[in-house]
């Protein structure tokens, strides 16, 4: 696949996005799927529609498999869904957490089942040569971007900004590497953060949700496993993986160890992730966001730049 190609599929998906966006704004105000303020976590002046995720969910399965199908690559169409299968299952599971809250322990197990699909469907690694140790990371890691993802979607266009900056590495590398068809779902999802993040930036008109989050989140640990530089030692493919997707790591086990610390329990939900502490310290909602995008634009760039040296 050549430059224009990717130009397209990043431009298709942007103005798909764009606009089925804005139709999900307008029919989660009339079915009152909202997130509405609290004075505390939520301090949004007013209700914020929340299906963002969805109609994101629905408009990369179809660039993807359109896509496909334009560039007469339709046997790889199996192989597309043997990823976007279970991150669709993810999205259902989010959007139902969105609508009614679930027990987190079912939420954690139901995303581990369908991390587990994706192994089964061939997304796997090759740590320690044990297929069950090697599954149960390939999990772990899975899980932990998805709720990474989610805990970043705490501002205005964090996580859309996060996503956008983590595929275009992904789809570079992928590039590098000559995986087509990695490359092309990462420039789709590159596309479609464009497209969010015109309604997510601040102040923001829509949230991307649990739906969106899951979802997004499934295919970028997805993706990063999939990456894997030619004739490199497993090592190099783990530390670009980690580089891509620095920034929810980061926030999550900041958040998670400080409420340790502090005796709370790390499922509760709180104003004290790294944007909130930029904010709290004066910075504004754009300022934090761009300041994280900074450390991740730095460790997304260092992950390519590895790649390149290790071809």
């Amino acid at each position: 696949m050549n430059l224009w190609v990717f130009l397209v599929v990043i431009g298709g998906s942007a103005i798909l996005s764009l606009g089925s966006v804005a139709a999900s704004i307008r029919i989660a105000h009339r079915v009152g799927a909202v997130d509405r303020p609290d004075s505390e976590r939520k301090i949004q002046e007013r209700p914020i529609p929340k299906l963002g995720g969805v109609a994101v969910a629905l408009t990369l399965l179809i660039v993807v498999v359109a896509a496909l199908w334009i560039l007469d690559r339709e046997s790889d169409i199996p192989l597309a869904l043997g990823v976007l299968g279970p991150a669709l299952g993810v999205a259902i599971l989010g959007y139902v957490d969105d609508i009614r809250e679930i027990n987190p322990w079912v939420r954690l197990g139901s995303q581990a089942a369908l991390a587990l699909i994706a192994w089964f469907a061939g997304t796997q690694v090759n740590v320690f040569g044990i297929a069950a140790i090697d599954a149960a990371i390939m999990v772990i890691w899975i899980v932990a971007i998805i709720n990474g993802l989610n805990l970043l979607d705490n501002s205005d266009g964090l996580a859309g900004s996060t996503v956008l900056v983590s595929s275009i590495g992904a789809g570079v590398i992928a590039v590098i590497n000559g995986q087509n068809i990695i490359s092309l779902m990462a420039f789709s999802i590159t596309g479609i953060a464009i497209g969010f993040l015109w309604h997510n930036w601040y102040p923001a008109r829509v949230y991307m949700g649990d739906s969106g989050a899951y979802f997004l989140g499934f295919l970028l640990a997805v993706l990063a496993i999939r990456l894997r530089p030619v004739d490199s030692p497993q090592a190099i493919g783990i530390l670009i993986a980690i580089l891509l997707l620095l920034l929810p790591l980061v926030d999550t086990s900041y958040v998670v160890i400080s409420r340790l610390r502090r005796g709370v329990h790390p499922f509760t939900a709180g104003r004290d992730h790294l944007s909130h502490v930029l904010q709290n310290r004066g910075a504004s909602v754009p300022a934090s966001v761009l300041a994280l995008m900074g450390l991740l634009v730095a460790s997304s760039s260092a992950a390519v730049v590895l790649a390149v040296l290790t071809r």
